[in-house]
């Protein structure tokens, strides 16, 4: 009698499930607290976790159903949830072993792997072409434009990174001689100027970005608030593509010097790199109330507006 009744209720779960997802998750709950091992039902709500876009939750459930018993059913979903994250090889691999455990599903294992093969090739058609797309618009030193393109190409395929990211590296190095710095004069026989001395060695000569950093860490032990090698560590941080903790030396730049133009100058940089168009804009609006900042300021704040009015015609 209790079978007969937990199979009706999934029977009642999975006819719910196309129109009201949510009142089937809660059928599938109601079961898996009476037989939490149920994987038909553990199954079903991963399944209704899908539908509701709620993929990491769903992966669990078919972990948890493929911990019980290997199954067909949560292994083909698992391969459906690998391949809507673009996991292809993981996708094929779940979708053969499915195929093993129950060779009735070959029809549909067939369909779902030729789906990756053609989307994979005209993924690759489609990152080649914004690759060389990329590579067109450095060349005509139009920068900005060719790093979005580039920075979508890596969306499209991350395994296209490692080429991209050569590109974007030639273009980050370009922006990063834009960054401004304060140096001041140094003094010889402060510890703190011979180290930041040997930080900039260790950047311009060594090219050793990393070394650069734990220099700078050495002087701001000294002085946690030394402005200038926050500013500096900033920059090395965003030749790092650490752009976060580079915001946040730049941040901490500005809660000591409000009006320190440098750090705000260089935060909207690494904002506009990040891609965060607004955050960049109101940074570079913010410096072009000061008139001695207009030539430096006024180009970035076009390019910026120019492209928010794009997205918004399209």
């Amino acid at each position: 009698m209790l079978e007969d009744y937990i199979n009706s209720k999934i029977n009642e779960a999975y006819d719910f499930m196309q129109n009201d997802s949510e009142k089937a998750l809660e059928i599938f709950d109601e079961v898996l607290e009476i037989e939490p091992e149920k994987t038909q039902a553990i199954n079903g709500k991963g399944s209704t976790l899908m539908k509701l876009n709620r993929f990491d939750e769903a992966d669990e459930c078919f972990n948890h159903s493929l911990s019980i018993c290997e199954n067909s059913s949560a292994l083909l979903n698992k391969g459906m949830i690998a391949k809507h994250r673009n996991d292809f090889e993981n996708a094929m691999a779940y979708f053969d072993k499915a195929l093993k455990v129950n060779p009735n599903l070959e029809n549909i294992v067939n369909i779902l792997k030729s789906e990756i093969i053609n989307a994979n090739d005209n993924a690759d058609e489609t990152v080649n072409e914004l690759i060389e797309k990329g590579i067109k618009l450095k060349d005509e030193n139009k920068l900005w434009d060719s790093l979005d393109i580039l920075m979508q190409a890596i969306e499209e395929d991350p395994s296209c990174e490692n080429q991209a990211n050569k590109l974007i590296d030639e273009i980050k190095t370009t922006f990063e001689r834009e960054f401004i710095y304060d140096d001041g004069d140094f003094d010889i026989n402060s510890k703190a100027d011979r180290l930041k001395m040997q930080a900039i060695k260790a950047l311009i000569k060594e090219n050793n970005p990393e070394k650069a950093l734990t220099l700078m860490d050495l002087v701001l032990e000294l002085d946690e608030n030394d402005i200038n090698t926050l500013n500096h560590k900033g920059g090395v941080l965003f030749i790092c593509s650490d752009y976060q903790k580079a915001i946040e030396c730049f941040d901490k730049c500005l809660s000591i010097d409000e009006n320190y133009t440098c750090a705000l100058f260089n935060k909207a940089m690494v904002l506009r790199v990040m891609n965060k168009l607004q955050d960049a804009l109101n940074c570079f609006d913010e410096l072009l109330k000061t008139p001695q900042n207009y030539n430096k300021v006024k180009p970035y704040q076009l390019e910026i507006l120019d492209k928010l009015n794009t997205r918004a015609i399209t």
